[in-house]
């Protein structure tokens, strides 16, 4: 009789196949009975093929700590590793072994900024684009201001007390007339996908 065995491992957190290792047999039984260590079993997993990996489970989808309390190879569906996209959020999502694309509610096609899932494929929701455009062209406005506010400050007063050269005087000209285009900014044509930045002064 053979003193020891081949079993195969599987994990603990998953149920698959980890590799191989060694069962010895029972000193205490006069058939060939072999002590199969916990987290493995006899049986050698099945092949699996693309996108399915075989793992120990029992009946319940439950992995049992020893081959003796039942169970079996299963082959399960495995997408672990490959991008998905939730079809409702069209953020990325990531699969654990078990899960398939329907059941998760995902897809493998990427989806295009502001997309929106129409059962089929992705389309843009523009009206989300436009907004967003909006939202950016007034952001970058809001800061051009204040940039134009710090810069005007000490070239008022110097006017206002009448100490301002000549120089200064031109540059506070300059930066009020820019404050102006900046506020006329939203009246262009292409407002809010192509603008027509006016020239900071020098």
């Amino acid at each position: 009789m053979n003193e020891q065995k081949i079993v195969y491992c599987y994990s603990a957190a998953t149920g698959e196949c980890t590799g191989q290792t060694t069962a010895q047999r029972s000193p205490l039984d006069v058939d060939e009975v072999y002590l199969i260590p916990a987290w493995a079993a006899e049986a050698a997993p099945p092949a699996a093929g693309p996108r399915h990996a075989a793992a120990w489970r029992a009946a319940d989808g439950s992995i049992p700590a020893h081959c003796i309390l039942g169970g079996g190879w299963q082959l399960l569906p495995d997408w672990r590793g490959v991008p998905l996209w939730d079809t409702a959020t069209a953020q990325p999502i990531a699969a654990q072994l078990g899960d398939t694309p329907e059941a998760l509610g995902a897809t493998e096609l990427a989806p295009p900024p502001f997309g929106v899932w129409d059962g089929a494929g992705w389309s843009v929701d523009h009206a989300a684009a436009l907004a967003a455009q909006r939202a950016a062209v007034e952001t970058e406005i809001a800061a051009r201001r204040g940039q134009a506010d710090a810069a005007i400050v000490p070239l008022h007063d110097a006017a206002g007390l009448g100490m301002a050269t000549p120089a200064e005087a031109e540059l506070l000209a300059a930066w009020r007339r820019y404050q102006v285009e900046l506020s006329r900014v939203s009246n262009q044509p292409g407002f809010p996908n192509q603008i027509d930045w006016p020239l900071i002064p020098a």
